[in-house]
């Protein structure tokens, strides 16, 4: 085998076996939103949040240029009646994948300053307790596309 090889083994080792950055173990994916209507005050953000670390953390809090306030909010359904209410914090374990979806939690957008428009592009910032900010991009789709 090639002694230059040989020598460098280790560190190829070390480096596949380390654990992610604070800034590489939360991951976000596919973050999205549904165009809204012109003068429609709020939306929400969507995405997927997946913790590659080997400790839990959490979103804390967001912020998006297109809007006044962003907040995490959940959805449910109580005896029939939806509800939603906003919570401070979203667990994030190591090692779990955790779905903003319609119907559950989201990040909601209030006092938008113009409509989302399909096919255009906005962003947020994401808090973690851990992780810090993230800044993402934030795909704006039509209504029903998903």
């Amino acid at each position: 085998m090639n002694p230059m090889l040989c020598a460098l083994a280790p560190l190829f080792l070390i480096a596949a076996c380390s654990s992610p950055t604070k800034d590489e173990a939360i991951e976000v994916r596919d973050a999205w939103a549904r165009a809204t209507a012109p003068g429609q005050p709020s939306g929400a953000i969507y995405a997927t949040l997946v913790n590659h670390g080997a400790a839990d953390d959490a979103l804390i809090g967001a912020a998006a240029p297109s809007a006044a306030m962003a907040m995490i909010h959940t959805s449910s359904l109580v005896d029939g009646v939806a509800r939603m209410r906003m919570v401070d914090r979203l667990a994030i374990p190591a090692g779990a994948t955790i779905a903003l979806a319609p119907g559950g939690t989201h990040v909601m957008l209030d006092g938008l300053g113009a409509p989302l428009v399909a096919g255009e592009q906005t962003s947020i910032t994401l808090r973690f307790a851990t992780a810090g900010a993230k800044q993402v991009p934030v795909a704006i789709v039509a209504p029903g596309a998903r």
